[in-house]
């Protein structure tokens, strides 16, 4: 996974991709999923696409996210909590802004800006940020709130790198 995520990092989407071809993906308990990189890759790629102006392209990957891909059996389901994660619509919606399609960007931030996981709030915040009548009080509170539960969290939970990261990524935001 890690060599995959290098390889779309640095815009060898391409490469990326073939890594998950012909290979088993074995399950663990905690561990990280086959489908959450393959969306995260598709996600770089389609970023990559708008930015670069290559807008046709960028939209028709987006649009397929959710998609079956002949010979990656893990396609063929489980991908909707990632997609419909607040992270993975906010990157769509700005991908869409980029290209243009503002029905569709706007769709996406509205769907972004309603999740309520901890771990997404950041997300939810900047989808927000993007839609009318965003309030900057009312955020900065509902940051700093969920700053310190995620805090709380580093010290009790088994993931605490996670929570530590979730942690640090709204102190940022919230420019401590």
């Amino acid at each position: 996974f890690e060599l995959i995520l290098n390889l779309a990092e640095a815009g060898d989407f391409d490469r990326a991709t073939q890594f998950f071809h012909n290979r088993f993906f074995p399950r663990e308990e905690g561990g990280t999923n086959v489908r959450q990189v393959w969306i995260e890759v598709q996600l770089l790629r389609v970023l990559s696409l708008a930015s670069g102006g290559h807008c046709t392209d960028a939209l028709t990957v987006a649009r397929h996210l959710d998609s079956e891909v002949q010979g990656l059996e893990f396609t063929r389901d489980g991908l909707d909590p990632i997609l419909q994660s607040a992270r993975t619509s906010y990157s769509l919606g700005t991908a869409f802004a980029s290209c243009g399609q503002t029905a569709e960007a706007k769709a996406k931030f509205e769907l972004a800006s309603t999740a309520s996981n901890l771990d997404q709030i950041k997300w939810t915040w900047l989808a927000a940020k993007k839609l009318p009548g965003f309030n900057e009080a009312q955020w900065q509170a509902r940051l700093q709130a969920s700053l310190e539960e995620a805090e709380k969290r580093s010290n009790t939970s088994s993931y605490p790198g996670w929570w530590e990261y979730t942690a640090a990524s709204l102190a940022k935001a919230l420019g401590q």
